[in-house]
């Protein structure tokens, strides 16, 4: 950063455990897809748990959101302002969006982007900030992993552009895993001396293990048949998607009609079942408030045939203590966590069909949850998180 642009009038944010690291002062402005205030479908964007981790370092952004429900007056304790464009960009771009950018980076020393998309309303911006790219997942990477066809290919060349190009425009990215960075630094050469890790991290208000199975049978019309075999997706995720109609055609079929499989996000309630006989499936559409639905699962599932870097809902499943089975692309960056049980997707089901038929005794159950905490605490606590975004600001204040 040169003398001639702003400082902070904040004061320094420092360790008193470690005097020996450069004071950070900073106005950051975050650049990000709505809602940072209402979740989608039940989970959080990684944009609401950055703006705490950098008000928890004496920096609250001001906050460019697309989307955002009306009425949040007064602004959040975690963020300066917020501001949302009258239109929603068209694929993160308008020329709205990019006045947007360049009001209020006169009164910021970096801009956060929270994706590649909003590169071109960037440089139509014309700030010169200093640029911190938060990679969130690695487009380029999750096409290359898809089935080939030619919107596939077009999408994956179109995202590399997009992605080279904050690539070379970055002073640092954010990986949000050590697994996520190793193929960024694969596909994209000008990252390999950028490179940060900030690890994701559940949205839950406490780590916990039991539920209400009164808040289920209220949302679902009555006591579903246990054991209860939950996914929780967004449907215009092309991972997700998929996934849910999977479990629809294969799963539940292959199942007996004595488990219950449930289906909560947006768009899960257009969905149409198979018509065959096994176990019965309950779509319940966007959910606001996950967290009951998750709380009482008997079995979280994550049959994603494709995606890249860690998955918030995998993460949100272990903060609830539940036992997941997946697949490996799901449980990636994962590794090591209590609880999980992984399996190709073809070979899922006869994994499930184990799980549900020898439930875990109740000594078991308490010390695989009290493992899962210990372990999120170690790997995705936000005391972690928050240092690690830290290192990141002291890291750009230094350039």
């Amino acid at each position: 950063m040169t003398e001639n642009e702003p400082v902070s009038q904040q004061q320094p944010v420092t360790r008193a455990d470690d005097d020996d690291r450069a004071p950070v002062r900073f106005r950051p402005l975050l650049v990000t897809f709505g809602s940072v205030i209402e979740p989608d479908g039940g989970l959080q964007v990684r944009s609401r748990i950055l703006a705490e981790s950098l008000t928890s370092l004496g920096m609250p952004p001001t906050i460019l959101s697309t989307r955002e429900a009306e009425g949040f007056d007064p602004t959040p304790p975690w963020a300066r302002s917020i501001h949302v464009p009258s239109q929603r960009p068209w694929r993160g771009f308008s020329k709205e969006w990019a006045r947007l950018i360049e009001k209020h980076a006169r009164d910021a020393d970096a801009v956060i982007v929270a994706n590649a998309m909003f590169m071109p309303a960037l440089q139509l911006s014309g700030t010169r900030l200093p640029m911190i790219w938060d990679t969130n997942e690695c487009q380029t990477l999750h096409y290359a992993r898809m089935e080939r066809s030619a919107s596939t290919r077009a999408k994956q060349l179109i995202w590399w552009g997009l992605e080279r190009w904050a690539a070379n425009r970055c002073v640092v990215a954010v990986a949000i895993g050590d697994a996520e960075a190793t193929e960024w630094r694969r596909i994209h050469p000008p990252l390999r001396n950028k490179l940060m890790t900030v690890d994701h991290a559940a949205f839950v208000p406490s780590l916990t293990s039991e539920g209400n199975p009164a808040v289920l049978s209220d949302r679902v019309g009555g006591s579903p048949r246990r054991p209860v075999l939950l996914f929780v997706g967004t449907m215009t995720a092309k991972h997700n998607a998929a996934a849910a109609r999977w479990l629809i055609d294969v799963l539940a079929p292959a199942l007996a009609d004595t488990a219950t499989i449930i289906i909560c996000g947006p768009g899960s309630d257009r969905l149409v079942g198979s018509g065959k006989a096994g176990a019965p499936v309950l779509s319940l559409g966007a959910v606001d408030d996950i967290d009951s639905v998750i709380a009482t699962a008997d079995l979280c599932l994550a049959p994603l045939a494709t995606g890249a870097g860690v998955k918030t809902k995998v993460l949100h499943y272990l903060a609830h203590g539940r036992r997941v089975a997946g697949t490996p692309i799901a449980f990636e960056g994962l590794d090591g966590a209590p609880g999980l049980v992984a399996a190709p997707l073809e070979g899922l089901p006869e994994l499930v069909a184990r799980m549900i038929a020898v439930p875990e005794t109740a000594d078991v159950t308490r010390s695989r949850v009290a493992a899962q905490h210990e372990w999120l605490t170690l790997h995705h606590g936000r005391p972690l998180i928050i240092d690690q975004w830290r290192n990141v600001l002291t890291c750009v204040n230094g350039t």
